[in-house]
């Protein structure tokens, strides 16, 4: 009980002052004993005296300090009325982070569900994905233990088609949406106790341990906000692809190749960069980039030199690839979420025909960088609250949940910006999980090249289950 009285320490200071019976003159006598004998003391003496002095008053220093900092506590809590939480209680020390074993004994964490989320509308791209998609299901070993195909469409011919899918999997589902939107996608797609890796309808590829990755680093960080894959064809990653040394050398086809091409350089069952011809085309050897596109989906004319030169054209390796490199369209790369790298469908083009060269040669490791801890390899980096592309991430959906609706219609800079920048939650990048996203709406020209058949090829050889091949389109 605090009162207003004197405490014991003022009592006690009270009785060490001097009394009347001692006079003045005594003390400045023993002062004056005081200075001579330490003037007679030993040299040797005198430097303890005066650390021990120094010891003393700063003993007293401290001690007043803690008074005065109790003193006022004690005046708060007594100002404060009873109930009153304007007065915060001291801070608890932060929980440790999660025991999370190493990358290479990782396994499938049972305490939650993992739910492959897909924004759904694309039946040309879905057909080469559900392939992924099965490959990565618990019953053949992966970590999806559900696919949700959220209708973001309103198109029945693709809605059909998605029908005709989900009956062929127990683990698909669909879900339809009482409003279409990226609010609405969001808001009636997700539930708090689940990990989601949400992943775009256009994604064409993915590594093996790809979302494995992703998880163990969304559980590894529990500080990010999500975690995404690293993308090939993304304008934040495709600039540090090619300074790492990623993406080689290639150019377009300008005349169709002959009809007795071989059916490894051309055709259905076509992806290997190695039976490419090397580019040998008698003009000059560049391809201009577009800078003035407009980002609403516009297809360039077919007179314009940046267009494609016809349609279901290849991209050739060029000779001396290192050599040539700033040649090619990735030569205008930029760190921009709104440069070239997303306007450009050539960029794109380069970056995939790269990509499948990479695969075929077992060289992913030339996408990874970034940080790693002693007990992982992930490659992390760390967006600092720049503008991500979304298209293949990780992310708990009571995170998600929690900041709808959206300050805005773009989910992508709410989810990489906005939103992990108000609640200092960082995006992260794990570099080993190497994810292809096809096309940005910027970039339809894309469906003029070959690339399409080549990720369908791979997907049927290396991917499907062999009861499960993608059909291949007829020709019109």
């Amino acid at each position: 009980m605090y009162t207003d009285g004197p405490s014991n320490s003022d009592q006690e200071s009270h009785d060490l002052l001097p009394s009347s019976s001692f006079e003045i003159d005594d003390l400045e006598a023993a002062g004056s004993r005081s200075k001579h004998s330490f003037k007679q003391s030993p040299p040797w003496t005198r430097p303890r005296c005066i650390w021990i002095a120094l010891a003393v008053a700063v003993v007293l220093i401290l001690g007043s300090l803690m008074f005065v900092q109790k003193s006022e506590i004690v005046e708060q809590i007594r100002a404060a009325p009873k109930g009153d939480d304007s007065i915060p209680p001291p801070p608890m020390p932060a929980p440790p982070p999660p025991t999370v074993p190493e990358m290479d004994k990782f396994q499938k964490p049972a305490e939650f569900r993992v739910i492959g989320l897909i924004f759904y509308g694309r039946p040309a791209t879905v057909g080469i994905l559900d392939c992924y998609l099965r490959k990565n299901l618990v019953t053949n070993g992966g970590f999806l233990d559900e696919v949700h195909f959220v209708v973001n469409t309103d198109k029945r011919q693709d809605i059909r088609y998605l029908d005709t899918l989900i009956k062929t999997e127990k683990l698909f589902k669909k879900v339809m949406l009482p409003e279409l939107g990226y609010n609405s996608v969001w808001k009636n797609s997700v539930e708090p106790e689940h990990m989601y890796i949400k992943i775009d309808d256009d994604m064409v590829f993915f590594d093996d341990n790809a979302i494995a990755n992703l998880v163990y680093s969304k559980l590894h960080h529990p500080e990010s906000f999500n975690v995404v894959a690293n993308l090939v064809n993304s304008p934040e990653t495709g600039w540090l692809h090619y300074h790492f040394g990623a993406i080689h050398s290639y150019l377009p086809e300008t005349v169709p190749p002959p009809k007795d091409t071989d059916a490894a350089a051309l055709g259905p069952k076509a992806w290997r960069a190695s039976a490419l011809p090397v580019w040998s085309e008698s003009g000059e050897m560049s391809f201009p980039v577009t800078m003035d596109k407009p980002d609403d989906g516009a297809v360039l004319e077919a007179d314009r030199p940046e267009a494609p030169p016809f349609k279901g054209h290849r991209w050739l390796p060029l000779p001396d690839s290192e050599k040539n490199i700033y040649k090619t369209p990735m030569a205008k790369s930029e760190y921009n979420p709104y440069g070239p790298d997303w306007k450009s469908w050539a960029l794109a083009a380069q970056v995939h025909y790269s990509l499948l060269e990479n695969i075929e040669k077992n060289q992913l490791h030339l996408y990874h960088y970034g940080t790693s801890s002693p007990s992982s390899s992930e490659g992390i980096w760390d967006m600092t609250y720049s503008r991500m592309n979304i298209n293949f991430l990780a992310i708990w959906g009571k995170d998600v949940l929690d900041n709808i609706p959206f300050d805005g219609p773009d989910d992508e800079h709410e989810l990489s910006v906005n939103i992990p920048t108000k609640l200092n939650r960082p995006v992260l990048v794990n570099t080993h999980a190497v994810a292809a996203h096809f096309s940005f709406r910027t970039q339809h020209e894309l469906y003029d090249t070959d690339l399409l058949d080549r990720y369908r090829a791979y997907a049927n050889e290396m991917v499907c289950p062999k009861n499960h091949e993608i059909p291949i389109p007829k020709e019109k």
